[in-house]
């Protein structure tokens, strides 16, 4: 595996200049390499580290309360109930008031097979209101990069989302920088449309492709980069269809010329999950505005 890295990042850079560009390098899911995935442990060690960038994921309570979870429902592997049994089949975040998400399951105990490095330590579910308030002593100059999940029929409605995570976010009046991502371009225009309401700034990302929670993500990915590479599909068209002012795509699927267009129309391109340091230091080359990474110590 190691060559087949090192071969990628050898392919990625061949015959190309330096860009002189300087990526913004995002802890993903708040360095999931180090700690248990979107943790209250990786976001107060991502803050103390330093880190340039945070990358965090956020679903609704069905009392409408922004929790840091990657799925619209508790992860099935990595969370237990309180008393440590596995959960009965799918636990929709959205069906579960916050007193009962947190009286009732814990989350990072349970050793993470992607990320067999990271600690194991069982907590419960942080909040995005707790987590605004550990930003208040965070750098100023670090990037927060909130990806906000929307799954029809298992989310609440981009209505109910985009004022639920807005206005928080602009209560808590702080001072870094910040964008907003999904896969879900209805969700990116009512999120737009609530900053535009009120007269705030909003800054947005499109994540593409869309990976079906249960379908094959190798699939997926083969059929965006044939898509993209053949000009069925123009990402930049993509990215204006949602209002975004950025795109975030997989290294894996990333063409150059396709990113210096995006760049040259005025948009931000981010590049996920880089991990590995040979990756992250030939990507750190390319005109990308963000290298999102489990490992951010890993890159240049």
């Amino acid at each position: 595996m190691r060559g087949v890295v090192a071969a990628a990042a050898i392919l990625a850079g061949c015959g190309l200049l330096d860009a002189g560009v300087d990526p913004v390098v995002e802890a993903h899911r708040g360095a999931a390499g180090y700690w248990p995935q979107n943790s209250r442990t990786a976001m107060f060690g991502s803050i103390a580290a330093g880190y340039e960038g945070l990358e965090f994921d956020l679903v609704l309570t069905s009392d409408g309360v922004p929790v840091l979870s990657h799925d619209a429902w508790l992860h099935e592997t990595l969370c237990t109930t309180a008393d440590g049994a596995a959960p009965d089949g799918r636990i929709l975040v959205q069906d579960l008031a916050l007193d009962d998400l947190v009286d009732g399951y814990l989350c990072g105990g349970v050793p993470d097979p992607e990320n067999p490095d990271a600690e194991v330590v069982a907590e419960t579910v942080m909040t995005f209101d707790e987590l605004l308030v550990a930003l208040a002593d965070a750098d100023p100059d670090m990037v927060i990069h909130i990806d906000v999940k929307y799954l029809e029929g298992s989310t609440p409605e981009p209505g109910i989302i985009a004022p639920a995570v807005l206005e928080r976010w602009w209560d808590a009046d702080l001072p870094q920088p910040w964008y907003a991502s999904t896969d879900a371009p209805g969700l990116l225009l009512e999120l737009r449309r609530v900053a535009e309401e009120v007269g705030e700034p909003i800054v947005t990302s499109l994540i593409w492709p869309y990976f079906p929670p249960d379908g094959s993500d190798t699939a997926v990915a083969l059929g965006a980069e044939a898509l993209a590479t053949l000009g069925i599909v123009d990402l930049e068209d993509l990215a204006e269809d949602a209002e975004a002012d950025g795109i975030a795509i997989p290294w894996q699927i990333l063409d150059r010329r396709q990113v210096e267009a995006a760049r040259q129309r005025g948009l931000a391109v981010q590049a996920w999950t880089l991990n590995e340091a040979d990756l992250l230091a030939a990507y750190a080359q390319w005109p990308l505005d963000a290298l999102i990474t489990d490992y951010p110590e890993r890159a240049p």
